[in-house]
């Protein structure tokens, strides 16, 4: 497995401690007392993890919190921004997206990654303006 670090670190582990596992879609309803916290998203469609992990940062967790579950590259960003340390990657996912695209996850802005000139209202927005500008 791989861990992508908050610094752009991707490297390959043969054991990670992932410490406590708590669902994506589940979050704590308390504070945890454990240090190393990982929470499972359910699908790449999926940001409630990315919810859960803001949320446990608010309630004070300081510990190490990892993302884990089918990710996408571009989600890494994301991940670090709502208060993940790390995000867990599996072997096949590494594979079939490409270590490059892992490496380079947390280098691109929002915009760099979703391209102007690709949208949903015409060739001259992005996706991600559409869903900004107003």
């Amino acid at each position: 497995m791989w861990l992508l670090d908050d610094h752009g670190n991707f490297d390959r582990h043969e054991a990670i401690d992932t410490g406590r596992e708590i669902p994506g879609e589940t979050p704590p309803t308390a504070l945890p007392n454990d240090e190393v916290i990982t929470v499972r998203f359910g699908g790449y469609a999926d940001g409630r993890g990315f919810s859960t992990g803001n949320r446990l940062r608010k309630m004070g967790f300081s510990g190490r919190l990892i993302a884990a579950g089918p990710l996408a590259p571009d989600q890494a960003r994301h991940a670090f921004q709502s208060g993940f340390d790390a995000v867990l990657v599996e072997d096949d996912a590494a594979e079939r997206q490409g270590e490059r695209a892992w490496r380079e996850a947390i280098k691109h802005s929002v915009g760099e990654l979703y391209v102007s000139g690709i949208g949903s209202h015409g060739p001259e927005r992005g996706i991600w303006r559409a869903r900004h500008d107003h």
